[in-house]
Order: C-alpha cells, then sequence, then structure tokens
C-alpha cells in the first residue's frame, strides 16, 4: 500500500518534533500515514531569529536528518505547484488571508498532491478552505497518531505540558480541547 503523505506546515513541525521523534518519514497505521515537512522550511527557519531562539534544537543533527526525505516530485508535479502557488498566493493578496509564502507553498503542494497539510494558522486555514485544500489541525494529527497506536497518550500529553511550558500552544483553548478530544 501506497503512503498516505501529510504535510507540515513549520509551526506544526516545531511543536511536534521535540517530542515526537523521529518524527518525519516514518509510516504508521494502516493507511501508512507518513509525515514530511513543508519544501523550504530549513531556509523559513534561518530568516527567523525568535524561531532560531526558541526552537535551538532544531540543528542538532538528528532533526536535520530527519528532515532530509523530501516527496518526490515529477516535473509535472513541480509546474503544477509552480502555477497553483501563483494562482493561491494572489488569492491570498486580494483576500487579505495573511499567509506567508512559504505557507502557500506548502498550501500548493497540497492541492496538487491532493494531500492534507496540518496547521494552526488561522490565515492559511482560512485561505485552505476558500479554495477547498484539505487541512487538519495538530489536535487532529494527534488523534490520528494515536487512533494507530504511533504515540500514546503519555506522551501526548508530556508534548502539551512542553508546549503550555514554552508558551506555543497553537491557541488558547488547546489544552481544554486536548483534553475534551482524549477523554483526560
Amino acid at each position: 500500500m501506497p503512503q498516505s503523505k501529510i504535510l507540515l506546515d513549520t509551526n506544526a513541525y516545531l511543536r511536534l518534533a521535540y517530542n515526537i521523534h523521529p518524527l518525519l518519514f516514518v509510516s504508521f497505521g494502516g493507511k501508512k500515514y507518513t509525515l514530511y515537512v513543508i519544501d523550504g522550511f530549513q531556509k523559513e527557519f534561518e530568516r527567523n531569529r525568535r524561531l532560531k531562539n526558541k526552537f535551538y534544537w532544531v540543528n542538532d543533527p538528528e532533526y536535520r536528518e530527519n528532515r532530509l526525505k523530501k516527496i518526490k516530485l515529477s516535473r509535472n508535479d513541480t509546474k503544477m505547484i509552480d502555477t497553483s502557488y501563483s494562482y493561491i498566493w494572489q488569492h491570498n493578496i486580494a483576500m487579505s488571508f495573511g499567509a506567508s509564502r512559504p505557507d502557500v507553498r506548502a498550501l500548493a503542494f497540497g492541492y496538487v498532491l491532493n494531500i492534507p497539510v496540518v496547521t494552526d494558522d488561522r490565515g492559511m486555514i482560512e485561505l485552505a478552505e476558500s479554495i477547498g485544500i484539505e487541512v487538519w489541525r495538530i489536535l487532529k494529527l494527534m488523534k490520528i497518531m494515536n487512533d494507530n497506536d504511533h504515540v500514546d497518550i503519555k506522551n501526548l500529553s508530556a508534548l502539551v505540558e512542553y508546549l503550555d511550558y514554552i508558551d506555543d500552544l497553537p491557541y488558547p483553548s488547546f489544552i481544554k480541547d486536548f483534553k475534551k478530544q482524549f477523554k483526560i
């Protein structure tokens, strides 16, 4: 059975990778879910001093190595992603969603490859929904990972505590929603 690819935006990767490692390119569940980071992650990370300070571990060798595997694209896929990116970027500007260029690139991947993009970025979610691109929130991915015995509730609870500790919860009601989702 082929992989069920799932693409993580930068923030989703940063929130998950420290506590769930290796995070990328490890298939799990009957559908062989496999996570990938967005194209251009490293460039976006290196340009952002705040991210580099807060997520100091990202450039440790084991995390860099885990990000080496990329989604393989045909020449046609690449052309279609570039074309879709241009359209999505213009729509983003016209509708004032506020998604960044790397976010729009991730959505173009999701659109062309028909794969979900994981994000909790409101502007990115609104943009995706306005043009029919499937987006998942981190909480949904966590539930799928747990339901498929990839990560247990103890590790997910530790992850949520870590996000709370570093003040990086995806949104204000995240802990409440987590407890409700996992009935804890």
